[in-house]
């Protein structure tokens, strides 16, 4: 099959595999609207790349400011699957100086696979900072700013939460994309690990006997060359290659809540707050800017059709409101829980619920329900596996028995 054919088959399914490419004027908010990826090619007009953004010129800033090192004996820096937090990575860490790092990059005859990734250059590098523009249409964001320097490295077919603009400043950079749509295609490691935005096909040699439904999932490829900038939506899958010394900064900023709501992916990171923190920090740093708590987000994403996502809210704010009655309190109860471990933890609130509070036995069908909602959430990441009636059986109870406490407290 030709790549004309490829392209005309999948616009017949209803998807454009191309990528637009525009000028800053042509940039327009419809891109944000539609989370519509775009290059736009006269952006970083202004950030005097050939001076300011070479190997060069870099290793000559910042020497003895001490960095990340990554290093990969294939190039390739990947995650193997991790359920407790600690990333198991098929790559070296080590902290190098930056000035050290630069001049073997700059080495022509230096075979080393070596990479500077995710470093933050306020945090790392802020000499730096003078030499970059933040784009126009986020200066009201105070992104996070980020620099990426190394040679001949792919990174894994993963998605980020956050919106992001990346701007090819040396080399080039090659992209394969796909919609949060195809999710499902793209088999994620699972939901409840510290992994889950990452993705077990490499799109370069995909083993379709293992992962067939890849096949299905059409992807947008595209090679970025320097002075370019990148807008990703959040949520967007990509893997990401340079053939040789590339360096990259990027700015990530919060998706809003449309995206989120919108994306069939978005939500996989719950299970990892969940067990960090019981959601507290998601709450604070996500929920109450949109002046939302557990329950009225969770009415939220029901209303639109993401059933696990409110379901986990709910079991977040069961859990919260149980953890506030007297009888609860002195019982030990760790700051976070993996969603494989609710089930056991919702089994004995509710036995102590019953023995010490009788209005919450006149919800006990539904409250005893909350376990088997806790083991469905555990095991499946999907909203046709989680039943709307049990969700909205389980926000309403919470919502009564929230009231009843706010009303034993005036």
């Amino acid at each position: 099959m030709n790549e004309r054919t490829a392209i005309r088959r999948n616009e017949e399914k209803g998807r454009d595999t191309m990528i637009a490419r525009v000028t800053s004027s042509e940039f327009s908010s419809g891109f944000f609207d539609q989370s519509r990826p775009a290059i736009i090619t006269d952006a970083l007009s202004d950030w005097r790349i050939a001076e300011r953004w070479t190997p060069d010129y870099l290793a000559g800033v910042s020497k003895s400011q001490r960095v990340t090192l990554s290093r990969a004996s294939d190039g390739r820096y990947q995650c193997d699957p991790s359920h407790d937090g600690a990333r198991s990575h098929a790559f070296d860490n080590s902290e190098t100086e930056f000035g050290e790092i630069a001049q073997r990059l700059v080495d022509p005859d230096a075979g080393d696979q070596i990479y500077v990734m995710q470093q933050s250059i306020p945090d790392k590098l802020p000499d730096l900072l003078d030499n970059l523009v933040v784009p126009r249409w986020i200066e009201t964001q105070r992104p996070d700013i980020n620099l990426w320097f190394g040679r001949r490295t792919m990174t894994q077919l993963h998605f980020d939460y956050s919106n992001n603009f990346f701007a090819q400043l040396y080399g080039t950079k090659v992209f394969t994309m796909f919609d949060p749509r195809d999710s499902d295609r793209l088999y994620p490691y699972h939901h409840d690990t510290a992994t889950a935005h990452l993705s077990y096909v490499d799109p370069e040699r995909p083993d379709l006997g293992k992962y067939p439904d890849f096949a299905h999932a059409p992807g947008i490829h595209f090679t970025m060359q320097a002075g370019e900038l990148l807008f990703l939506p959040a949520f967007w899958w990509h893997h990401v290659s340079a053939p040789g010394v590339a360096v990259s900064v990027n700015f990530w900023w919060s998706p809003q809540l449309r995206q989120v709501l919108d994306a069939q992916n978005s939500m996989r990171a719950l299970p990892n707050l969940y067990a960090i923190d019981r959601l507290k920090s998601f709450r604070q740093a996500f929920l109450q800017p949109e002046q939302l708590d557990f329950v009225t987000a969770a009415k939220r994403f029901l209303d639109h059709g993401r059933t696990w996502a409110a379901c986990v809210l709910a079991l977040a704010a069961f859990d919260e409101w149980a953890s506030d009655q007297p009888w609860l309190r002195d019982t030990q109860r760790a700051p976070g829980c993996r969603l494989s471990d609710l089930p056991d933890h919702l089994r004995k609130v509710c036995a102590i619920a019953f023995t010490n509070d009788s209005a919450v036995g006149a919800h006990r069908s539904v409250i005893e329900d909350a376990a088997l909602l806790a083991a469905a959430v555990a095991k499946y990441y999907g909203d046709v596996q989680i039943e709307r009636e049990r969700v909205t059986a389980l926000l309403g109870v919470v919502k009564a028995l929230l009231g009843q406490s706010s009303g034993a407290r005036t």
